[in-house]
C-alpha cells in the first residue's frame, strides 16, 4: 500500500472514530439527563418510610437535597419530581401546604406552590407537553411552560394541571379534573375539561 493510501485511510478511521466517540458520549449524556444525584439520594433515605409517616421528615430531606419548601409543609409521601437539568432550582414550595401519597411534578418548566396549599392523592402538575405532529408521529415538538398554584388553593385526588396553567388563590380543582385554562381565584372548578362550578368565598 502506498504512503498516500495507508495515511488517507488513517485519516478516514480516525474521523469515524471521533464520530463514533461524540455520538457515545452524547447517547451516554442523554440517558443521565434525568439523573440527579442528590434526589436520588434523597429518595433512598426516604423509600423505608410508609406512607402517612415520617411527614416532616419528607420535607426536611428534600429541602437539604436542594428544594425551596417554605416551614410549615408536610407529605404524606414523598412526590415524584422529574425534569432535566437543574431541577432544584424550579420547584418553589410555601409556607404550611400538604402533599398527599402519589403526586406527580413535572419540572422541565417552574413550579411555584403559594402558601397554605393543599394536593390530594396522585395530583399531577405537568409543565411539558408535545405540539400536535403529523400522521407519522402525532406526538410532535416539545413544549413547556410554568405552573403556578395560589395561596390557599386545594387541588383534589387524581386531577391534573396543564403547562402554562394558573390556579387562583383561594381556588379549588375538583378531583379527577384536567385543567386546561387559568382558574379564577376563589371558584370551583371540576370536570374534563374543567369549569368553573361555583363562586367560593372570600375572607
Amino acid at each position: 500500500m502506498r504512503p498516500s493510501t495507508r495515511s488517507r485511510n488513517h485519516t478516514i478511521n480516525r474521523n469515524r472514530l471521533s464520530r463514533i466517540v461524540k455520538k457515545s458520549k452524547q447517547l451516554w449524556m442523554e440517558e443521565l439527563a434525568g439523573f440527579h444525584p442528590r434526589l436520588w439520594m434523597a429518595r433512598l433515605l426516604l423509600a423505608p418510610l410508609p406512607a402517612y409517616t415520617g411527614s416532616r421528615l419528607r420535607v426536611w430531606i428534600l429541602r437539604f437535597a436542594g428544594f425551596t419548601i417554605g416551614h410549615g409543609t408536610t407529605m404524606s409521601g414523598t412526590p415524584e419530581l422529574v425534569g432535566n437539568g437543574n431541577l432544584y432550582r424550579r420547584l418553589t414550595i410555601g409556607r404550611g401546604c400538604y402533599f398527599n401519597v402519589g403526586c406527580f411534578l413535572d419540572l422541565t418548566e417552574p413550579i411555584r406552590i403559594g402558601d397554605g396549599v393543599s394536593l390530594g392523592q396522585q395530583v399531577m402538575l405537568l409543565t411539558s407537553t408535545h405540539r400536535l405532529g403529523n400522521a407519522q408521529q402525532r406526538a410532535g415538538e416539545l413544549v413547556a411552560q410554568p405552573i403556578q398554584i395560589g395561596n390557599g388553593a386545594w387541588l383534589g385526588a387524581r386531577c391534573t394541571v396543564l403547562p402554562g396553567i394558573t390556579v387562583g388563590e383561594g381556588a379549588v380543582v375538583a378531583a379527577a379534573a384536567v385543567v386546561t385554562k387559568d382558574v379564577p381565584p376563589h371558584t370551583l372548578v371540576g370536570g374534563v375539561p374543567a369549569k368553573p362550578l361555583r363562586r367560593l368565598s372570600e375572607p
